[in-house]
């Protein structure tokens, strides 16, 4: 019997797979007495990704000496196509997303998408996928054994999740579980700019995606000039390819996705010209920098997603003009005085918000003006009254956001109904 530890969509999703196979299972979580259960008709634990390693589940599977795996795993051991992975701690999604769109309008494959995007793996088993474009967390990583998916992808590696890690070794090695059973018939594609990836040593083939030019025995794509209408790249491999590329994603953050995504379809050889057509027609995913609205001059932009402090860095290098900037929340460990250059130089001010507000606050209050609101919408009004014409108002937390909210794409939703209130107000 297969006994499934967590009751939500994940455990529920592989419940119901195994309900259809006839498979014997059980599913509990922590609200349930573990002691109940007789070990000796459990054959296999399958957990689901938010269960930490120091829950009651993995002693009981180490004292009973049950095998306990993730979701994932247990997909990737019964998935029959290729599997392209990516993992990071920011951009994850965006690059995932344009990674599924580039594959399944470039090719013929039938691509699932799938893993922290949002469905689970689990569900790529009621099809016949040539091809699975899976998000995966740190979470899901952890407690894979045998997964080695065809091309990895790491966009890049920063403090988070320490409440649930615990330690920022664990969660790197959690990271890098990705790439420990590929072969030399695999890819790795990784940050270069990023100083945890750029010495990796893996057996599978590794290129490499860069802000800069790349060293003459490095293989991958790097940014050779930024210009007005977009970017000029070059592939480099045996050969060296120059193109220009406009995309609808800003900033450079987004660039370094976009440069994943094309390396993973330049591993399977897709057409050059159709790829980027693809990209350049993609369009940015909600709560990622989302142009709100402009009100009297001043724009406002959501990037509730943005939950570390590495993508509130990313979100300000996004813009050239004053930035009147929304933070705050459940700090996940974060240190937001690293952010004292683009505090200095490019936000005006900055309305904290959330449990943490007041050590955010003394984190920042150096290099910027600084002051605390009570919710989101007096937050808005607060930044709208400091803004003047050409500022842009820049919700990007850095912080998780069940404190008071549902999720970061409730904060979003929310961000954006003040922001058309505020604009009706004064329209």
């Amino acid at each position: 019997m297969i006994l499934i530890y967590g009751k939500g969509k994940t455990g529920t999703d592989l419940k119901n797979y195994l309900d259809k196979k006839g498979i014997e299972n059980l599913i509990l979580d922590e609200n349930d007495d573990l002691s109940a259960i007789n070990p000796e008709r459990i054959d296999l634990i399958v957990v689901s990704p938010g269960v930490p390693f120091f829950k009651e589940i993995y002693k009981f599977a180490k004292k009973t000496r049950i095998p306990i795996i993730s979701e994932i795993e247990f997909g990737y051991k019964h998935f029959h196509g290729d599997v392209i992975a990516i993992t990071g701690t920011d951009g994850k999604t965006t690059t995932t997303s344009l990674t599924y769109e580039i594959f399944k309008n470039v090719t013929n494959k039938n691509v699932f998408v799938g893993g922290n995007y949002g469905i689970p793996f689990i569900n790529a088993l009621e099809e016949n996928y040539d091809l699975a474009v899976l998000e995966l967390s740190s979470f899901q990583l952890y407690s894979t054994k045998n997964f080695k998916p065809n091309v990895a992808v790491i966009l890049n590696i920063s403090k988070d999740h320490l409440d649930w890690h615990k330690k920022m070794r664990h969660y790197i090695l959690s990271k890098f579980k990705i790439f420990k059973n590929q072969t030399e018939n695999d890819f790795l594609i990784l940050n270069y700019d990023d100083n945890l990836l750029k010495n990796i040593k893996a057996k599978s083939k590794i290129y490499y995606f860069s802000l800069q030019k790349l060293p003459d025995d490095k293989k991958g794509i790097y940014l050779k000039n930024k210009e007005k209408d977009g970017y000029v790249l070059v592939l480099k491999d045996s050969f060296k390819l120059e193109f220009k590329i406009k995309p609808k994603l800003i900033g450079l953050h987004n660039l370094q996705n976009i440069m994943a995504s094309i390396l993973s379809a330049y591993m399977y050889k897709l057409n050059f010209d159709k790829v980027i057509k693809v990209i350049e027609e993609f369009q940015p995913l909600p709560h990622r920098i989302e142009f709100v609205s402009q009100i009297g001059g001043i724009y406002f932009y959501n990037d509730s997603k943005a939950t570390t402090v590495q993508a509130v860095e990313k979100a300000i290098d996004s813009f050239d003009n004053k930035i009147i900037l929304i933070l705050g929340g459940i700090n996940k460990g974060g240190d937001f005085s690293t952010l004292r250059e683009k505090l200095k130089n490019k936000v005006k001010k900055a309305i904290v918000i959330g449990r943490d507000k007041e050590e955010i606050k003394n984190m920042i209050k150096k290099f910027t003006q600084v002051e605390t609101a009570q919710d989101l919408e007096e937050a808005v009004m607060k930044a709208y009254e400091n803004a003047e014409k050409g500022d842009t108002v820049l919700l990007s937390p850095g912080c998780a956001s069940f404190d008071m909210f549902k999720s970061y794409a409730d904060r979003g939703e929310q961000f954006k109904n003040i922001v058309k209130s505020l604009e009706k107000k004064n329209g």
